[in-house]
């Protein structure tokens, strides 16, 4: 009596799976057959199709070879050369910082740069943030904040808007480790991803 109820269930439930497989099988190739005739339609009607194709000429933006001074260097809507760099430049900034205090072991650098607006019909905006300096120890070291210094020093790049032909001059100060080396002044500092310039501005 148990063997057979037991195999009545078994009976059921093989027939019942069998069903449910046949009907989902149904049931999808009718789904692609819509899907299909869907497609078709579409493309008779002159709507546009997703195609795949292979993507050409596109290559992700490489960092050009750092130029030394008075070289220009052309990033996206700018174009900025390195006119003059004073390392260290203790003695030149003095006592033009207004809120700080050199550490022991750190030193001033200071770098006048000259920036382009090479658009013909946009402006072009920086400031000093976009800037910063890399050592061969691996340090980055982003621009003192031009306000941060007094009128003793004349010509502080506080950068904004460039008009289109117009160039904007200016210098930078950067607070370094003393005996740092193979120093490049690097734009922008932070994303690169519409491509960047370095300059060499000490050995």
């Amino acid at each position: 009596m148990r063997k057979s109820s037991l195999g009545t269930i078994l009976v059921t439930l093989l027939t019942a799976t069998t069903l449910a497989i046949v009907s989902l099988l149904v049931f999808q190739s009718l789904w692609l057959k819509k899907v299909q005739q869907m497609l078709n339609s579409s493309q008779s009607s002159g709507l546009p199709v997703s195609s795949t194709m292979p993507v050409s000429n596109f290559s992700f933006p490489t960092a050009p070879a750092p130029v030394g001074q008075g070289v220009e260097s052309v990033v996206g809507n700018v174009g900025i050369t390195v006119i003059r760099v004073l390392n260290p430049a203790d003695s030149y900034v003095g006592n033009a910082a207004k809120y700080m205090v050199l550490d022991k072991g750190d030193q001033y650098l200071l770098v006048d740069i000259k920036v382009r607006c090479v658009s013909s019909e946009e402006k072009c905006r920086l400031t000093e943030f976009d800037f910063g300096v890399e050592s061969n120890a691996g340090r980055d070291y982003p621009a003192e904040l031009s306000g941060n210094f007094s009128d003793d020093i004349k010509g502080m790049f506080a950068g904004g808007e460039i008009e289109p032909g117009k160039s904007m001059s200016g210098s930078i100060i950067f607070v370094i480790k003393r005996g740092e080396s193979g120093l490049m002044l690097v734009y922008p500092r932070l994303f690169s991803f519409g491509g960047s310039a370095k300059f060499t501005i000490s050995r």
